[in-house]
């Protein structure tokens, strides 16, 4: 694991963490946020208690929908030449434009269940009154070269 220089920052107001559903939590507590009984069984000193960090967290589930098209003038084909692809990553970091300026969702829904569903019944609605319960990611296949090549970078 590359870990890169250490370097100490100062902010004037304030510092926005985001490690992941997992790993935001994790780090909040070991920094002394969140539950003061949890904080306290872990040997953590709490600097705030807020009872909220770390539970009732949940993580997105995926389900891919693949199918086959009739020519093969796709998007796939980028990642299938890498001159094509070292094309596309210039001209999207000169002029942030090109077939990788699109983003990796075509469209997004947030939706939320009715208040009377069945599963209300057995457990306790999770969400905020005015949350999604569940989201809905279009995409086409580049989205997973395109995360595996991020993390090859």
């Amino acid at each position: 694991m590359y870990l890169g220089p250490v370097r100490t920052l100062i902010a004037r107001e304030e510092i926005v963490l985001c490690a992941g559903a997992l790993g935001t939590p994790r780090l909040l507590q070991l920094s002394g946020i969140g539950s003061k009984k949890d904080l306290k069984a872990a040997g953590v000193a709490t600097i705030v208690n807020n009872p909220y960090v770390g539970h009732n967290m949940s993580e997105h589930t995926s389900v891919a929908i693949t199918y086959r098209v009739n020519n093969t003038n796709t998007l796939d084909s980028i990642f299938r030449d890498p001159e094509v692809l070292n094309a596309s990553m210039a001209q999207w970091m000169t002029n942030r434009s090109g077939p990788l300026a699109g983003g990796l969702c075509n469209h997004v829904g947030w939706f939320r269940l009715p208040t009377n569903a069945r599963i209300f019944k057995t457990i306790e609605d999770p969400a905020a009154p005015k949350s999604s319960h569940y989201e809905l990611l279009f995409s086409v296949r580049i989205f997973l070269h395109f995360v595996r090549f991020l993390i090859v970078c």
